[in-house]
């Protein structure tokens, strides 16, 4: 009892460690308590604080102790930091033991020890059974930062793990320029090619110049296809693959198409449609009439995002405010809107909806926003729209936006249509 007393004190108080390790050296019953849960974390602080004094001691418990302490050791050297190198071969040796656990842990301490002595047996933990050691390798080379072709061509090759890939990016940037030459020879492999691109204007925006990055080509569009449709990917870069292959014309545009046929990446793939022209209207307008609600909501959507440009849509659109599904009309207004003055035409067509008591308020209110931006040549007619709609009889927020629009567009209109 008194020596699980001697344990607990010892770990839960860290400074009063520190005071009494200059006096008497606890770290036995420290090692010790890497053994409990309980106190664990309190020894492994005390023991960092001891530095250099603590590393043999850690070094016997990491080879000899039990799986718990072996773990604790290693993450307690790693914290010593560099101080810790005579214990880089013991935790070399560690990362190919049985223990997930313990591999994990001795690849985080060598990255943060700066073990460069350690770098080949780190990359080959990049080819680890766990994730969280191919993961804690990957880091673990990027803050050693000196890397060998090795480690580069098997950095590289990470990329096309979904589970490893930030981490594998993040330390080829760390690494920096010299990993450029491994970077180019790898452009060629659509299935990383993403990765790589976007790591090699990190590192030496030079060679990804004269490699032709920078700007996205039609040899970029088998990567980014793949990018757009993978489901692993971060939504950052499903919308820059979707965006890129915005610009890329009709090829790219029919992967972007494409795409609104996939639930999870229909609304990344219309947004990218702000970065296409109207070159891109036909297409869409294609889609206008497909079978899929849905398909022809995101057609709808994507025009929008291009806005004004895509104008020659107008008419199509107009035909879409009469579609069977009231999501697919809600989007087509909400396109004319981002039309502005060139919506003039769907005026009539934008009226009836406002007026139409079965549909969705928010379409009607949208199609009074969107009669307001054709202002001023559509003065006349947005007027008159607007006093029939303020005598709306079944919808209110209808009826008080219809007025509150008037009274600011035409005070003498409202006035005469009795709107206080």
């Amino acid at each position: 009892m008194v020596r699980l007393l001697q344990i607990t004190l010892l770990a839960l108080m860290p400074l009063l460690v520190w005071e009494t390790v200059s006096h008497a050296d606890q770290t036995p019953l420290l090692i010790e308590a890497l053994d409990d849960a309980n106190v664990r974390r309190g020894a492994s602080i005390a023991l960092t604080k001891l530095g250099t004094a603590a590393v043999p001691a850690l070094r016997k418990a990491l080879t000899s102790g039990t799986p718990d302490a072996r773990v604790w050791s290693a993450y307690t050297l790693g914290d010593i930091g560099p101080a810790a190198e005579p214990a880089v071969g013991d935790l070399s040796t560690a990362l190919v033991n049985s223990d997930d656990a313990l591999r994990a842990a001795a690849a985080q301490a060598l990255g943060k020890i700066g073990a460069a002595a350690a770098i080949d047996a780190l990359a080959n933990s990049l080819g680890d059974k766990n994730d969280r050691v191919r993961q804690r390798a990957a880091v673990a080379l990027g803050q050693i930062g000196r890397p060998s072709q090795t480690a580069t061509a098997k950095l590289i090759a990470v990329l096309s793990d979904h589970r490893v890939r930030l981490f594998a990016r993040d330390a080829l940037i760390q690494m920096g320029p010299s990993t450029a030459d491994l970077l180019v020879e790898s452009l060629g492999d659509d299935n990383i090619r993403f990765e790589v691109s976007a790591i090699l204007q990190a590192v030496d925006p030079a060679k990804a110049k004269q490699a032709g990055l920078g700007v996205p080509t039609a040899a970029d569009l088998p990567s980014l296809k793949m990018v757009l449709f993978d489901e692993t990917r971060q939504p950052e870069e499903r919308s820059t693959a979707a965006q890129s292959l915005a610009t890329l014309g009709s090829e790219g545009i029919a992967v972007l198409t494409a795409a609104f046929e996939q639930q999870q990446i229909a609304r990344t793939a219309a947004a990218a449609f702000a970065k296409a022209g109207p070159e891109a209207v036909p297409a869409l307008v294609g889609m206008l009439s497909h079978t899929s609600p849905a398909v022809r909501g995101k057609a709808a959507d994507a025009i929008g995002h291009i806005g004004a440009a895509a104008s020659a849509a107008t008419p199509a659109l107009i035909g879409l405010l009469k579609d069977e599904d009231r999501d697919v009309r809600y989007c087509a207004v909400r396109a004319l809107h981002e039309f502005g003055p060139k919506a003039k035409p769907a005026i009539p067509a934008l009226a009836e909806v406002m007026l139409d008591a079965r549909e969705l308020e928010a379409t009607r209110q949208w199609s009074i926003k969107t009669l307001i931006v054709t202002l001023p040549k559509t003065h006349e007619e947005v007027v008159k729209a607007l006093v029939a709609a303020s005598r709306e009889e079944v919808n209110y927020g209808t009826r008080q936006l219809a007025r509150q629009k008037l009274k600011a567009i035409d005070p003498a209109a409202a006035k005469a249509a009795g709107i206080k």
